[in-house]
């Protein structure tokens, strides 16, 4: 399966884990997990949401391509 999400780069990157997400999403660990390994995926919403806790612009969690401001 190709990847879909950049979630568990990202936050490996930020050496946060899926637990610590889920705690600040106020989501289930097994939902975030799922997003990690990309069996499922997040709405666009809780995307934006995801890139706004973890400071980053929502594109980096969806493509490996350097992202110019």
């Amino acid at each position: 399966m190709d990847r879909i999400n950049r979630l568990k780069v990202v936050l490996v990157e930020q050496n946060r884990t899926g637990k610590w997400l889920a705690e600040q999403l106020g989501k289930n660990e097994a939902t975030v997990s799922r997003w990690c390994s990309n069996s499922s995926q997040p709405s666009l919403e809780m995307l934006v949401k995801i890139a706004s806790i973890l400071n980053v612009d929502p594109r980096e969690l969806i493509t490996s391509k350097p992202i110019i401001k």
